[in-house]
């Protein structure tokens, strides 16, 4: 299925465009009704004009032609021309179709005479005809019998230049018309689509610059543009509209958003300290042991002390031993603490060597058991990296105990974890590899969900590596992962650099 790309044309436009062609149409089909209606009330006035006129006229010349009375034809004729200057004509034609009398000194021609007679059963007969030789385009003529036809017929010719100036003049001012509906309707869309589109461009915005790390601040969420739209739009919308219940929803689901982002943070922040207690139950007889031992050396040096208390240089020996086993034990201890302390997410510049070292002596027992080999090649002259050295700290244990779990898998004496630090552009770039059992390609996209494990039951809980995702992008950081079945994976983590 081939997808179209989409034309992105605001709600600003769309409303002012429809507006203005709704305008326009409406303007124009006023304009052309009005237009037509004049003009045929033009065309009719005309029409009852020039038969008034003819049957007139008819009428009063009547009685000059049967006592053939031509001087009073005549000047019935010229009076009825005086009368009204839109008259071009008016000649009188016998039964023999010869013209009598003309109000025209020139001769009619034979093409004007013939032009128009009276229709069947001496009805009157009315044409519109255009003259070859004349300034005027339309002349109505009337050709209507006199006497029934029996004395002959009346030819009146009537200018149609003032009802076509009429008309165009009408025509102009209907343009005007539509020009100024326009421009007041292409004002009025714009004034129209800004006052009902502006709400929803302001809610657009505060969902666009919406972060919602900021709820945590307790910053309110109460979407201002109420504040800034009512005293504009009360101008013309005094009552309340879907606007302002678009706005009260929006503020409504903005407090209901908080809520869930700050339920959403606790239950992350529980899953962050389960996970992490499940990481020291992991590492557990690893750091007993890791206490066994300096303690079982303080015990033995104690009684060889306790046998031979007056020797002085071996006391001092076995003195030094005791204190180096408790500095490793509190190391330990220390460790231990700050790993398992519920910290917030708070960025101050770490040294990620630290960091990694504290990591390694928490898991120094069971590293030596499992004799999995550690190398480390860390770039010269590192920098140190802005994050929450705890969360860090989670990161890199949970991140080696995988390792260690995937290397105890595979039965291979060959057992190696290779550290690699390294500077990126901006960022610090951590490599962790192993060539434990790897992982297989269908599972790599899925390793990152919360649950989702290929450990057997009850031995992984599935949220360690999803424990992992939460923090690095907390720290605005990526993770990748590189797996090949058989011989291992390597996790890449980036996080910014501190300036």
């Amino acid at each position: 299925m081939i997808k179209t790309k989409k034309i992105y044309l605001p709600l600003f436009w769309k409303f002012s465009i429809a507006i203005i062609l709704i305008v326009a149409a409406f303007s124009s089909i006023n304009a052309y009704l009005i237009l037509n209606n004049v003009q045929t009330s033009l065309e009719k006035e005309s029409e009852k004009r020039v038969m008034f006129i003819a049957e007139n006229l008819a009428e009063q010349i009547t009685n000059p032609i049967l006592y053939e009375d031509y001087a009073a034809i005549q000047r019935r004729i010229i009076q009825t021309m005086n009368l009204d200057p839109s008259l071009k004509y008016i000649f009188f034609l016998d039964k023999d179709g010869k013209i009598l009398i003309s109000s025209t000194v020139e001769p009619i021609s034979n093409e004007l005479i013939n032009v128009n007679h009276p229709k069947a059963n001496n009805k009157i007969s009315i044409l519109l005809i255009e003259p070859k030789n004349s300034d005027d385009n339309i002349i109505r003529d009337i050709a209507i019998p006199v006497l029934n036809g029996s004395l002959g017929v009346l030819r009146v010719g009537l200018s149609e230049k003032v009802i076509r100036s009429d008309v165009l003049s009408l025509l102009r001012n209907l343009w005007i018309m539509v020009i100024l509906f326009l421009t007041v309707g292409i004002i009025g869309a714009f004034a129209f689509s800004y006052f009902i589109t502006n709400p929803i461009k302001q809610i657009q915005k505060v969902a666009d610059n919406l972060d919602l790390v900021h709820f945590k601040d307790g910053n309110s969420t109460k979407i201002k543009i109420r504040q800034k739209l009512p005293k504009r739009r009360k101008l013309f919308f005094l009552a309340k509209d879907e606007i302002d219940n678009l706005v009260e929803h929006f503020d409504e689901m903005m407090v209901r958003l908080k809520d869930a982002y700050i339920n959403l943070e606790k239950t992350q922040e529980k899953l962050m300290q389960s996970e992490k207690l499940a990481t020291i139950g992991v590492i557990s007889s690893g750091i007993a042991h890791e206490i066994n031992n300096p303690i079982a050396g303080v015990k033995n040096c104690l009684r060889r002390i306790e046998k031979n208390p007056q020797n002085i240089q071996q006391n001092k020996k076995y003195i030094k031993m005791m204190n180096d086993a408790v500095e490793k034990i509190a190391n330990v201890v220390q460790s231990l603490l700050n790993f398992s302390r519920k910290e917030n997410l708070k960025m101050v510049p770490v040294n990620l060597a630290h960091i990694i070292d504290r990591s390694l002596l928490l898991l120094a027992y069971r590293l030596e058991k499992s004799r999995v080999v550690i190398t480390q090649d860390f770039q010269p002259g590192l920098p140190n990296i802005n994050a929450s050295p705890n969360h860090i700290e989670q990161v890199i244990l949970n991140l080696l105990i995988n390792a260690i779990d995937s290397i105890e898998e595979k039965n291979d004496t060959n057992r190696r974890i290779d550290f690699k630090v390294t500077t990126e552009e901006q960022f610090i770039k951590i490599e962790i590899s192993d060539n434990g059992v790897g992982i297989k390609e269908d599972n790599i996209k899925n390793i990152f969900d919360p649950f989702f494990t290929t450990k057997p039951e009850g031995q992984g809980t599935g949220l360690g590596l999803a424990v992992i995702t939460n923090i690095i992008n907390s720290h605005n950081g990526k993770i990748e992962v590189k797996s090949k079945l058989g011989e291992g994976t390597t996790f890449i983590v980036y996080l910014w650099r501190n300036h």
